[in-house]
């Protein structure tokens, strides 16, 4: 057993904020979360969390983890010529080993980021399910799918062979999801049957959608409707959605994503740096859509520290709406948590809550951006830098301690990442 005790508690719960209280973890679950006591039980660790934030790790709801292989090798392109005239070619390059150490790499920057949940979507998804299990990460590992002539059949069955193989795998840490890449490069008839498996699987769909003015346009004059309406018609989201970016849509479309239960996953700094626009934040939050934060992928965004795209989505929902009241920091905060576990298909995590699983971040306040103390969900949402997390716990177990990473080798992905990057021969811009 572990057990946490001294720090100021962010449970995100009706608790609310619990000051010098005990957290004590038994086996993976949180089993006490309220005031200090007298404890005759032993304890294997106990961490003394005095001049630390606790509280649940960050979700990233939304990524590609192999992608920082490409970070900062195509900036400053809209994104149909970012993703088609390098992205792709440099994709159709990429082996088995790129995407397990890009994966790697990925999941370190994200644990040091205080992120204990991450949704990957890619390709070559064994080798990022292999390196998710060694990280001790938690996430939905989507397969990713996309149209080619005479290939779709054989697709489906090889995601299907995935997620039968990683579903609730790790003792529930690691889920598995279908994951067609757009509207605009999967046929609508692909589309239904990938949606029709999931909901017979009983499993996730993740996707882009409305991502941006282009491509809805053109999807419009060719079927007369924005995707989101046709694939409500197909009947795409009778299976459970998470949908990422959304932010070229109209009042009918977010009325179909809340009637459905679609999760929608914002990737603000992404969409911004992409020149992609701004999603309707605040037309989402008040139709009570369901909302995540995302990265995306570190080559278009270019890190995956979460916090900062969620503030960016606090400061976008106010500013756009000229309203400083809207999305405040506990509501910012959830998204950035349990919402993202429920968007992903974990039904358990993203609270400080007895009988949830224990994915905790301590972040040291000893700082002077944290300095005063003064409200614990305003210094995280608003002050924080990534760099003051310095202890991870994911499923019970401690996977970075005092800023040193246990699980995996880090000096040696950095050494592995950097050769595969060489591997690959990017041109010079």
């Amino acid at each position: 057993m572990i057990l946490i005790r001294n720090g100021t508690f962010l449970t995100l719960t009706e608790k609310n904020v619990i000051k010098e209280g005990d957290l004590i973890i038994k086996d993976s679950l949180i089993s006490y979360m309220g005031p200090q006591k007298e404890w005759k039980d032993k304890f294997d660790t106990v961490i003394d969390a005095k001049n630390h934030i606790v509280m649940p790790g960050f979700v990233n709801a939304h990524a590609h983890l192999a992608m920082t292989l490409m970070r900062g090798i195509a900036d400053d392109l809209p994104l149909q010529k970012w993703l088609f005239d390098t992205i792709f070619p440099i994709e159709n390059k990429l082996t088995a080993k790129d995407i397990y150490f890009g994966s790697l790499l990925g999941i370190v920057e994200s644990i040091r980021a205080g992120v204990t949940t991450v949704a990957d979507f890619y390709f070559h998804m064994e080798k990022s399910a292999q390196a998710v299990k060694e990280s001790g990460i938690r996430a939905n590992l989507g397969f990713g799918l996309a149209s080619k002539i005479g290939t779709n059949t054989l697709q489906l069955k090889a995601a299907e062979k995935f997620i039968n193989r990683w579903q609730e795998s790790e003792n529930g840490r690691i889920l598995a999801s279908f994951a067609p890449h757009a509207p605009y490069t999967c046929t609508l008839q692909f589309l239904k049957a990938i949606s029709n498996q999931a909901r017979t699987m009983n499993v996730l769909v993740q996707t882009h959608l409305h991502e941006t003015k282009k491509e809805v346009e053109e999807f419009k004059k060719k079927y007369g409707t924005t995707p989101i309406e046709k694939l409500d018609t197909i009947g795409f989201f009778n299976a459970k959605v998470n949908a990422a970016h959304c932010v070229w849509m109209n009042d009918n479309d977010i009325n179909i994503l809340k009637n459905n239960n679609v999760g929608v996953t914002l990737n603000p700094q992404s969409n911004l740096k992409m020149g992609a626009g701004i999603p309707l934040i605040n037309k989402m939050y008040n139709a009570g859509l369901t909302i995540s934060i995302g990265t995306d992928g570190a080559a278009s965004n270019n890190n995956l520290a979460l916090i900062e795209d969620a503030r960016l989505t606090s400061f976008l929902a106010k500013g756009t709406s000229l309203n400083p009241e809207l999305l405040n920091a506990k509501e910012l905060l959830k998204m950035a948590t349990v919402n993202g576990t429920k968007n992903l298909g974990f039904s358990d995590v993203g609270l400080l809550k007895e009988g949830y699983k224990a994915d905790i971040i301590l972040i040291d306040t000893k700082k002077p951006h944290l300095t005063p103390f003064t409200d614990p969900y305003s210094l995280v949402a608003y002050s924080m830098y990534p760099s003051d997390i310095d202890t991870v716990l994911i499923d019970g177990k401690i996977v970075m301690k005092n800023k040193e990473i246990l699980t995996v080798d880090e000096e040696n992905i950095l050494k592995e990442a950097e050769s595969c990057y060489k591997q690959l021969r990017i041109p010079n811009k």
